[in-house]
Parts: C-alpha cells; structure tokens; sequence
C-alpha cells in the first residue's frame, strides 16, 4: 500500500504517553524528545522505527504523567533523628516552644524522591501501538495521494496524445515549406529534389520529437508500474519526474507549431503538479 510522509499516532499507558508526527523528508531524520530514563531504550526505539519507516522527518515526543513520575516519602531515620537532636538541645538549654515540624521536612535530607520505573514491556507497547497508528494515518493518506496522482497521469496520457497527433506529419508539412520557398526564390526554375530532401532532413532531426514523445510514454508507464510495486518508492518517482519534466522542455524548445507548443506547456505544469502530490509519498 502506497504511504504518505504526512501522518500522526500516539498511545498511552501506564503513565506514559506517545506521540509521533510525521512530515516529508527525503531521508529518514528522528527527532525524539524525552525525559532522561528513557536514554536507555532509545537505540532500541529508533531501530525499531527504522524497520517500519523509510522517509520523512518524524517527532517523537516522549512523557509522563506527574503522578506517574516520581514516588515520594519520608526518610525515617532522619526525621527521628533530627527530632531526638532537638529534643535534647531544647532541654540542656531550657527553650520553650514545640518543635515545629514543617521546619524538619525543610532539610531536604528529610525526604525521598524515587522516580518511579516503567515496565519495559509497557514502553514497547506503547511504541508499538503509538507506530501502528502513524502507519495506519500515513497509509491511508497515501491512497488519498494515490487518486490525486492517477488524476495527474491521465491527464499527462491525454495531452501527450494531442502532442503525437498534432505532430504527426510535420516531415511532410517541412518538406513542402521547403520545396515552396526554394521554388520562390528562385523564379519556378527547376528545384533539385534531392537538396530539398536534404534540407528537409536536416530541419526534420532539429525539430522531430517522436523521441520525446516516446520516452515520456515510457516513463509514464514506469511510474504506474512503481505505484503498483507499493514499496519505498518515493525517489524513484523523483527521478522519472525529473526526466519527463527534461523530456517536456524539450519538446516545447524543438517544435515550431503553436499548438503543440500550447499542449507542451500544459503539458509541464501537469509535471509539476503530479511533482508536488509525489513529493509527499515515501
């Protein structure tokens, strides 16, 4: 199935939440974000991304709920301790008063803070769940592209049959333009048929484009082919764009008939537009 760069996923459990979003790139780029008990999961992580993504740009961003987070309490022994030390300063030296208690909790040896760990199984899973749902949304905007796409090549199938047909016979019409003008100049005297030939040769290889129009065919077929293959095919569709774009351009600079020229010109920006819609598959 054809997959889009666009795309979001995320899940949560046990505290901890998983998002991932998904942009065009032309390589594969991982940007995670998370807190630092997450350092040692991460090679894992990321390979496990790689085996499920090829392109785009990805943001990974990793939390935890604050309760979730650490696990507090009171350090006993301190606490006593601290209160015994008091008790007897306050009686070697008479002091009234009761001890105040907020006043022990402010050592910060008087409390515990242990951050609470994740089951590791309970991160895969959630890794899991969180890709599954970003491949799910990339997949599914690639069938969204996939019409959009077969649109633009219909499109281009139409207009490069205009181009074959309104460029069918331009031999003969050079052929004729030469014989005419040579016969003008000079006075209807008898023209010498195998110069004409000549001549005609020479402009019909300076402005024939059956070449072109047959590569683009070519090429159109290669790129609904690499649609039908569905795997990692984004740079492959950037490198026949970029050919049927240069086999355009030169259609539009070799003919000498306007509306072929016309068709041509269409013809690019179709190119273009089918450039943009591919550009954002992976």
């Amino acid at each position: 199935m054809i997959e889009s760069m666009t795309g979001y996923g995320a899940s949560e459990r046990n505290g901890l939440k998983v998002e991932m979003r998904s942009f065009n790139h032309r390589f594969l780029d991982l940007n995670i974000k998370a807190p630092p008990f997450f350092l040692k999961h991460e090679i894992g992580i990321r390979n496990q991304i790689k085996n499920q993504f090829h392109r785009g740009h990805i943001d990974i961003f990793v939390t935890v709920a604050p309760e979730n987070t650490f696990k507090v309490s009171i350090n006993k022994d301190f606490v006593k301790g601290l209160i015994h030390a008091v008790s007897e300063v306050k009686d070697e030296f008479h002091l009234r008063g009761e001890i105040d208690f907020a006043a022990i909790l402010s050592f910060k040896e008087a409390i515990v803070t242990e951050m609470n760990e994740i089951p590791e199984d309970a991160i895969d899973e959630t890794f899991h769940e969180a890709m599954a749902r970003l491949k799910a949304m990339r997949q599914k905007e690639g069938q969204i592209l996939l019409v959009e796409i077969t649109k633009h090549l219909d499109i281009i199938d139409a207009a490069l049959s205009q181009i074959r047909e309104g460029s069918a016979g331009a031999m003969e019409r050079n052929l004729g333009r030469i014989k005419n003008k040579i016969e003008e100049l000079m006075d209807s005297a008898q023209v010498d048929d195998a110069r004409v030939l000549q001549e005609a040769a020479l402009l019909a290889e300076k402005y024939d484009i059956s070449e072109e129009i047959q590569r683009i065919g070519s090429h159109l077929k290669q790129f609904r082919q690499n649609l039908a293959d569905n795997d990692k095919i984004g740079r492959k569709l950037d490198f026949i764009l970029q050919e049927l774009n240069r086999e355009a351009n030169t259609i539009s600079s070799k003919t000498d008939m306007y509306s072929v020229n016309a068709v041509a010109v269409d013809l690019k920006a179709e190119i273009e537009k089918l450039r943009e819609q591919a550009q954002n598959i992976q």
